[in-house]
């Protein structure tokens, strides 16, 4: 009798070590260690010369970064803070990390660092990534009117 509750300990066992491993995967994907950063493209209208940076977050409420606080992903990862000329004023991508949120805040300073506008934004993406078991980066717009120059 020995030998049979061994057996049946030990198929047990090994029943419940497959289970477990099976349960860490779901479906036939198993998703790698991945991240991306969403890109959000602002489109500033209006005056653009006193413009030095521009700074973006993403959720209801939140307060856009400081001019001087450090970026949240290295420059040389981060190629948005140069601006796309577009009709009316200029374009750059800031990233946000890998949330998409509803709202968000964008905040422009000058060159001293004194805040040209601040606004509360909608954020409207694309998601072509959305049915991927893995999901994928996603890409939002946003458009700041700047106020009139008081030069």
């Amino acid at each position: 009798m020995g030998t049979g509750r061994a057996a049946a300990i030990g198929g047990a066992v090994a029943l419940v070590a497959a289970l477990g491993v099976a349960g860490c995967s779901v479906g036939p994907t198993a998703c790698t260690a991945i991240g991306w950063a969403n890109g959000v493209e602002v489109t500033l209208l209006g005056d653009t010369t006193d413009v030095a940076t521009v700074t973006a977050c993403g959720g209801a409420g939140c307060e856009p970064p400081a001019a001087d606080d450090p970026p949240p992903f290295p420059p040389e990862a981060d190629p948005g803070h140069t601006p796309t000329p577009v009709a009316g004023g200029d374009s750059r991508t800031l990233y946000l990390g890998m949330d998409t949120p509803e709202r968000g805040a964008v905040a422009v300073y000058d060159r001293a660092g004194h805040v040209l506008t601040e606004q509360s934004v909608a954020l409207r993406w694309d998601s072509p990534h959305d049915a991927e078991p893995c999901g994928g980066p996603s890409s939002g717009r946003v458009t700041v009117r700047l106020p009139a120059s008081h030069g």
